[in-house]
């Protein structure tokens, strides 16, 4: 059979679908899952924020369609599902979403792959090819992630080959994706991550990760992604996968919990290992808003302690913020945005809270009847998904805009860069930069959704 894999992009509010001409990393998803298909199965595959799907093509060739998605792309996933489906192709989807929601998506396929692949992907195609289908596939156990298969790193659908041979600014703007663990340890109710893999948490054997990175070097490529939910999970193990790093003379970003600036060890060791951008789940400044969703661990009172330690290590640090929490008041949006300039946050991600299915957020939102809508095209992080507890929907998105718009003006641009650290000048300039773009985003799309990345 062929089988050709799709990642959907996602519908603006106007109905037009989300593209890009460029993206900063790449999904692994695709590759690798050609890589698990078994001979003599072929395999295409099309990364839709970049490249347009060709329909027409995919009916004529492809005997499967399968598609991941997750957040705001499952409507488009759904869509295609269907479609492909009226066209006579046999359909397959997976991922974070779908396996949350798995009753509802095998309604839009003939097979869901319900969690991890690498168990049950070769029994999929099987029973298909077969005339057959066992409709929900899920793995009895977790895969131990050792001898994953590799995969062609040139065949990454985000990369922009001829562009990062020919271009530095292009090579210091990609970062290849490798992972070192799968799962978070951490309760956090609003969180798919931890509900999917039921808060179990792994990790690669140390030498098979140097080893990509190896594959990776052998490109010309120096600078890395940890596609990781959160690559310190367990920390002693974060600690040799770090001095392990160290003699590769790479440079890396991810995303982590706070936790890694309360370990001297761990800190010293990310920074050496080549850390240069990390991605922080800080939520809120309020302990009632963090309480409210399971991430007491967070304690707001250290934060600003925290930031300092990792900037004073030459780490840019991007925040990831939720407003419209249920100790949030009209009073937080101005209080957070005075709380990052003072910090000097380089990069903001806000968030509206939106529940995923699957999660304890979402049930509780359910039975308290908080949930807004039931469009999941809208469970975008920037749009009224939950009703807060102390502001109208309105209000919360008032104030999202208000901070998004302050924290990426001119003027807190300059508070927030100036001075320079005297580490790592040249990520304080790809940063900087970035946070013009942004402002000129705004500018151009003020009604621009949440999540700018």
């Amino acid at each position: 059979m062929h089988i050709h894999l799709i990642s959907p992009t996602h519908q603006l509010p106007n109905g037009s679908l989300h593209k890009t001409t460029r993206y900063w990393t790449s999904g692994i998803t695709l590759p690798y899952l050609k890589a698990l298909t078994p001979a003599p199965h072929t395999v295409s595959f099309t990364d839709e924020l970049m490249a347009d799907l060709d329909l027409a093509a995919v009916e004529r060739t492809a005997d499967v369609v399968g598609l991941t998605a997750m957040g705001p792309q499952i409507r488009r996933a759904y869509d295609l599902a269907d479609h492909f489906r009226a066209s006579g192709k046999r359909v397959v989807l997976g991922g974070t979403w779908v396996t949350l929601a798995a009753e509802e998506s095998l309604r839009h396929a003939d097979a869901v792959v319900a969690g991890e692949a690498e168990h049950i992907w070769p029994q999929v195609l099987a029973d298909l090819e077969a005339g057959r289908s066992q409709g929900i596939y899920r793995a009895g156990h977790w895969h131990d992630l050792r001898d994953l298969p590799t995969f062609d790193y040139w065949t990454l659908p985000l990369l922009k080959r001829d562009a990062f041979r020919s271009s530095w600014l292009y090579r210091m703007y990609f970062f290849w994706p490798i992972f070192f663990s799968r799962g978070c340890p951490h309760p956090c109710e609003y969180c798919a991550i931890q509900t999917y893999y039921d808060r179990t948490y792994r990790t690669r054997p140390v030498d098979d990760v140097i080893a990509d990175v190896r594959r990776i070097g052998a490109l010309g490529a120096r600078r890395l992604l940890l596609l990781d939910d959160n690559p310190i999970g367990r920390p002693e193990a974060a600690k040799e996968l770090f001095r392990r790093l160290i003699p590769e003379r790479v440079q890396w970003v991810s995303q982590t919990t706070i936790n890694i600036a309360r370990d001297p060890e761990l800190l010293d060791l990310a920074a050496r290992s080549g850390a240069r951008v990390l991605s922080i789940g800080f939520e809120s400044l309020s302990d009632e808003s963090l309480s409210s969703v399971g991430k007491q661990f967070n304690r707001p009172s250290r934060f600003a302690e925290d930031v300092r330690k990792l900037r004073a290590r030459g780490i840019q640090v991007i925040a990831l913020v939720m407003v419209g929490l249920d100790g949030d008041t009209t009073e937080t949006f101005a209080a957070t945005l005075r709380w990052l300039e003072e910090n000097k946050i380089s990069f903001l991600k806000l968030f509206t809270p939106a529940p995923y299915p699957g999660t304890k957020f979402h049930a509780d939102m359910a039975a308290a009847g908080r949930i807004l809508t039931g469009d999941w095209g809208r469970y975008d992080y920037g749009s009224a998904s939950v009703r807060p507890l102390h502001m109208t929907p309105e209000q919360m998105l008032d104030g999202f805009r208000t901070v998004y718009t302050g924290f990426y003006s001119v003027r807190s641009m300059l508070r927030r860069f100036l001075p320079p650290p005297r580490k790592n000048l040249l990520e304080s300039l790809a940063m900087l930069v970035a946070n013009g773009k942004v402002n000129r985003y705004l500018s151009r799309s003020p009604d621009a959704w949440g999540t700018i990345s």
